[in-house]
């Protein structure tokens, strides 16, 4: 038989047979013989030797084919639209790409970045007692000081008192470091200053800056128009400038009061007054400080790489920057529970009192700044509960409950004044959870079970179904992440939960279950059930919903990364970098699609306070202009915002236009096409005005204008 060659047992490895045998070398008896090299042949440099050849295996094809099913599942819902005719193709898709995820996992082809270690803090704990018995005194006198729903000076002073002491009582020292004077003189001291900035700090501020641009991006015409939830809030801010200073207020609903003071802090800093702009600029300034916590999470939870995603997809979404575009308190839910968040999972994993200290303080604003985030709490406790249940050193655990005990403690006292005013006012304090969770407006409409039920389901849906009907606060039955993210989010919790059933790590079952607890303020609308996702109240959900998906984005390009070699490795960075432009490209267009669908949907009352101010500026006044109501129109409040004549109401209804005979002319009247009562009972009253059409920027939203020029 032939010796086999080279060739024929290369080829035998490459269609999987078995090769053939390489005959034993000669026993050496025979004869050696010494080859000559030939005289002509020079010798040769050695050329180095080359990269192995790129091959398809090298490549995690199964988590490959997984993402691209549930990118194209997604797809058909985020591109074709939601509906049950296309979630029913999406779901058989998704479900195959989770058996080729769970396929790639056991060939360990990803693997998820290390949660860090848990630390082992076994400093002994101390409080100072005179601190907390101050810090107990002035808890008392601020409950006490607060009734009759106002602020005012000595209140104040003892409730920032008292949370002042409670801190300084139980913040625990850490290592002794030179005091700010000796570092300052040190500083000075040094005969040369350098600047050092790495790539991650560099990446940090040029995707802060992208960031940034992003959530000024048409600030101030984007949304259009105000909705009466606004005219509320200007209305309050306008009670704050008159020096009404309220613990709660009770308009629309009840309200916290964070956000109003945050609003009249920023309107007279940036010389914006009460308006709509201020609005805006106070929930985009809280949404960039919220932002931070989110790197924060997705370190603590990945490193800094998932930080950073986390950071961009975070920063880069339309969902978020609606909200903050927005300007109402909707935004503070998931701003103030991102630091909770982070802070409370700090403290578990370190034992470090302190850490939990900062979470109740901030667990304590949050309270302080919209209704939703009262679910917090509950999330915080199942953190607590998720964390004792999974093995951990005795130290950690007792230090778990000693912590939840003082974030429970601070964040009353951060809650002091809301707190007197909620036992004193129990009803209107919690109106908009007992109209929505009970039955104080409307009964329920179906079996308790049942809605709930239902509402879970479409609520865990928000991300890549539908995120509702409502236009004010997202696009309509659309999915509240884009594309990309969305199929991210899905890969992240698929990931997590194999990892958990892997090693049981209490932080992967908590980030899973906090996705249903933070939609709970949305699901929990059983007497509402139409109002189920609201983009708004659960806009908290958003915080594990980002760093899942950021975790998914961070495991595929380091099991990308480890397959390939080290210069074809950088294609993966290459990758991320073009997976978060088309993220942002994504976002922007969904941005500018909720515009002109919010611009379609809500009054043009912009429009009829520019005709009213420039009315006042020509030949009339503020005071001789009315807008005649109609139902379901415009809210005739804002009409007069945007004509910079706050606190006015323009409305008059049909039969109280013989009232305005006595104001001295000339005088304007706008008026619904549709109204032809009105018309007709102005054209009586007053045969000598002129009627005008004023044609609207947006279809359909045209109104008419009638001047009585004389009297």
């Amino acid at each position: 038989m032939p010796e086999p060659s080279l060739l024929d047992y290369l080829k035998a490895l490459l269609r999987g047979q078995q090769p053939p045998a390489i005959p034993p070398l000669p026993s050496g008896k025979g004869r050696r013989t010494r080859l000559r090299p030939a005289a002509t042949s020079a010798r040769r440099p050695r050329s180095k030797a080359a990269a192995p050849a790129f091959t398809l295996a090298q490549l995690p094809w199964r988590s490959l084919g997984a993402v691209l099913l549930f990118l194209a599942g997604q797809a058909l819902l985020s591109l074709a639209g939601s509906s049950p005719a296309t979630l029913a193709l999406a779901v058989p898709l998704w479900v195959l790409a989770l058996g080729l995820a769970i396929w790639a996992n056991r060939h360990g082809e990803w693997a998820l970045p290390a949660l860090q270690p848990a630390a082992a803090n076994k400093a002994a704990l101390s409080f100072r007692r005179t601190p907390l018995i101050v810090a107990a005194v002035l808890f008392v006198l601020t409950f006490l000081l607060s009734g009759h729903n106002r602020f005012n000076l000595l209140n104040v002073v003892c409730w920032l008192g008292a949370l002042g002491s409670l801190l300084y009582a139980f913040w625990q020292p850490g290592p002794r470091r030179p005091g700010w004077r000796t570092r300052w003189a040190a500083f000075w001291a040094q005969p040369e200053f350098t600047l050092r900035v790495g790539r991650h700090t560099l990446l940090l501020l040029l995707l802060g800056a992208l960031i940034l641009a992003v959530r000024l991006y048409a600030l101030r015409s984007a949304p259009p128009e105000m909705v009466s939830d606004h005219a509320e809030m200007l209305l309050d801010l306008l009670d704050i400038r008159n020096g009404q200073a309220a613990i709660f207020f009770e308009r629309n609903t009840g309200r916290e009061p964070l956000p109003f003071y945050l609003a009249a802090w920023v309107g007279r800093w940036f010389g914006t007054g009460v308006s709509f702009l201020t609005l805006k600029l106070t929930s985009t300034l809280a949404s960039l400080a919220g932002l931070v916590f989110m790197y924060l999470m997705g370190e603590e939870l990945g490193g800094r790489r998932v930080g950073v995603f986390t950071l961009a997809l975070a920063g880069l979404a339309y969902w978020p920057n609606v909200l903050a575009h927005l300007g109402l308190n909707f935004y503070w839910y998931a701003t103030l529970t991102a630091p909770t968040l982070y802070f409370l999972l700090r403290g578990i994993r370190r034992g470090q009192l302190n850490d939990y200290l900062l979470a109740g303080v901030c667990l304590g604003i949050g309270l302080n700044g919209y209704t939703a985030f009262r679910i917090v709490p509950l999330v915080a406790a199942a953190a607590l509960a998720i964390f004792l249940l999974h093995r951990s050193s005795a130290s950690l655990r007792n230090r778990a409950i000693t912590g939840a005990l003082l974030l429970l403690v601070v964040a009353l006292v951060a809650t002091t004044p809301l707190l007197r005013y909620s036992i004193d006012h129990l009803l209107v304090a919690n109106q908009r959870i007992l109209t929505r969770l009970g039955e104080a407006e409307r009964a329920y409409p179906g079996p308790v079970g049942f809605i709930l039920l239902s509402n879970m389901l479409k609520g865990l849906g928000l991300f890549n179904y539908s995120g509702g009907s409502q236009w004010v606060v997202g696009t309509v039955r659309s999915p509240a992440f884009d594309l990309f993210t969305a199929t991210l989010l899905l890969l992240g919790v698929c990931f997590t939960a194999m990892r958990y059933a892997r090693q049981r790590q209490w932080q992967d079952l908590f980030l899973l279950l906090s996705l249903p607890l933070l939609l709970l303020p949305s699901t929990l609308s059983l007497a509402f059930p139409e109002e189920n996702p609201a983009m708004n109240r659960a806009s908290g959900a958003w915080v594990p919903a980002f760093v899942l998906a950021a975790l998914a984005l961070e495991t595929y390009l380091r099991s990308l990364g480890q397959r390939l070699a080290p210069k074809r490795a950088a294609a993966s960075q290459l990758a991320a970098a073009g997976l978060l432009a088309l993220v942002a490209a994504s976002n922007l267009g969904l941005f500018n699609q909720y515009t002109r669908a919010y611009r379609a949907n809500s009054w043009n009352s912009a429009e009829m306070g520019a005709v009213i101010a420039d009315f006042a500026a020509s030949f009339g006044s503020l005071e001789s202009a009315w807008v005649v109501a109609y139902p379901h129109w415009v809210d005739t409040r804002l009409v007069a915002m945007e004509a910079n004549n706050p606190g006015r109401d323009y409305a008059i209804w049909p039969e109280q236009l013989t009232q305005t005979a006595s104001v001295a002319a000339p005088r304007l009247y706008i008026l619904k096409p549709e109204d032809t009562l009105a018309l007709s009972t102005l054209q009586q009253l007053f045969p000598q005005g002129v009627l005008t059409t004023y044609t609207s920027q947006v279809a359909s939203r045209d109104f008419y204008l009638y001047l009585v020029a004389n009297n």
